[in-house]
């Protein structure tokens, strides 16, 4: 297992410079691009990049947020969500097009997965990725969503901000032929799979939304997860792999 890596993307075109946090395995056997919640990339998202790895995936989450104000930030998520374009939809992609140089993986190896504003952008981001995993986030139009591949997603039923988002994501993915595993656990609300420390905002948003992590519940969920993908990307065959430098 490598040490985890800090690095930067350059800028190109309409993106900005995009931190990195990457973590892989001596030889990885699939790789996972990792979106942030609404926080930003928090320590809990660091966490997220270690189990992936310890899974043995090569495993990368790109800043969406970096040198942005809030605001600026989730107004261009707000338009990402609906078009499917614009600067963050490139870092997204721009991390997997890194991960796949340092490993040899192919695209069709690396899946894509989101926690709550992530959990949209691997929606509206999900085109030609090999397997995608929404949590409790938005779904955007059926368009924006044309070309992905197999998605799961996974939602808490106290969660009332987004309770029609399970049924929303089937209506708008059928169009498309594409069938989500929906996983729905009843007794939690949102970012139940994340353990990051926010008591402001967990308090703020709790009548609404019953944010709060929830141990036994976000291992069935990452189980189903990790399975998931086990069973979408193939696995890359044995022999050596590149690191990052």
């Amino acid at each position: 297992m490598t040490s985890p890596l800090h690095l930067s993307l350059p800028p190109t075109g309409a993106m900005p410079a995009t931190p990195l946090h990457a973590r892989f395995p001596a030889a990885p056997t699939r790789g996972v691009v990792i979106l942030h919640e609404i926080f930003g990339p928090q320590p809990e998202i660091a966490r997220v990049v270690e189990r992936f790895a310890n899974a043995g995936y090569a495993a990368v989450a790109p800043d969406l947020f970096a040198g942005r104000s809030l605001p600026v930030c989730l107004a261009q998520a707000m338009q990402a969500m609906a078009s499917g374009t614009g600067p963050q939809i490139e870092q997204i992609r721009a991390a997997r097009s890194w991960l796949c140089e340092q490993t040899g993986l192919q695209p069709a190896q690396v899946g894509l997965i989101g926690f709550c504003l992530g959990g949209g952008f691997a929606l509206a981001a999900g085109s030609g990725w090999g397997a995608v995993s929404t949590n409790y986030g938005d779904v955007p139009p059926s368009e924006v969503m044309r070309g992905i591949g197999p998605v799961i997603g996974c939602y808490g039923g106290r969660d009332l901000a987004f309770r029609k988002a399970p049924q929303r994501l089937r209506e708008r993915l059928q169009p498309l032929g594409v069938e989500p595993e929906i996983h729905l656990y009843p007794d939690v609300g949102h970012s139940f799979l994340t353990d990051g420390h926010h008591p402001i905002a967990h308090a703020l948003a709790w009548p609404l939304m019953r944010v709060r992590y929830e141990p036994a519940t976000a291992e069935a969920g990452w189980r189903e997860i990790l399975g998931f993908f086990a069973r979408h990307l193939p696995a890359a065959g044995p022999g050596p792999r590149a690191t990052p430098p």
